[in-house]
């Protein structure tokens, strides 16, 4: 009996215990692999975004930089919920960059510093992701808890896809350059109208 005890003293004991939540484990770890590519998503996004707080410059200095500093700060909690989510379920949260690249869906630019056109796009792609992902959740493997997680950190997405997107809706809608709907999966090149004089 003594030999079963893992209390500190006999630290070569490996005690794995499942958890009993009514999912078997094929299910469990098929929902782990869900959140573990969200979990790439969200670092992917957190790291671009924090390339642009690091790296803004220009007029809008410093209304961006505490812009792009909150959004890496949400993402962070973001992330952290996510990685609990799979540990509850007796997985393991991804944590390297190299298992990071490998499981993103978004596009990773190295050497570009994002702008709020391209953080946008991935917000909106996070979105549609998190989307099919909360379904496949709730249809095809019945958990009600990552699913409303999912929901959660899609909420959470919207607004800041909104806080971006009303970031620049006075630049799109100024003047000769007018704009009444953009689609954010491809570059747009915002001209002032000064340039467009030249």
């Amino acid at each position: 009996m003594g030999n079963n005890r893992n209390d500190g003293h006999n630290t070569t004991l490996l005690v794995s215990i499942h958890p009993n939540l009514g999912l078997d484990g094929d299910t469990r770890q098929s929902i782990v692999g869900i959140l573990n590519n969200a979990l790439a998503n969200e670092a992917v996004l957190t790291t671009k975004t924090r390339n642009a707080h690091w790296n803004i410059s220009g007029t809008n200095f410093f209304e961006l930089r505490i812009l792009f500093g909150n959004q890496f700060k949400q993402l962070n909690n973001i992330s952290n919920e996510i990685a609990e989510r799979a540990r509850m379920l007796g997985g393991f949260a991804i944590g390297s960059l190299e298992e990071f690249l490998a499981h993103t869906r978004l596009e990773e630019q190295p050497g570009d510093v994002p702008d709020i056109l391209r953080l946008l796009a991935d917000h909106e792609a996070s979105i549609r992701f998190l989307r099919q992902d909360a379904r496949k959740c709730t249809e095809e493997y019945e958990d009600e808890g990552t699913f409303e997680l999912l929901v959660s950190v899609i909420r959470m997405h919207e607004k800041m896809a909104w806080v971006l997107r009303s970031h620049i809706e006075p630049e799109l809608n100024h003047g000769e350059n007018r704009v009444t709907s953009f689609n954010t999966s491809v570059p747009l090149r915002i001209v002032h109208p000064a340039e467009n004089r030249r």
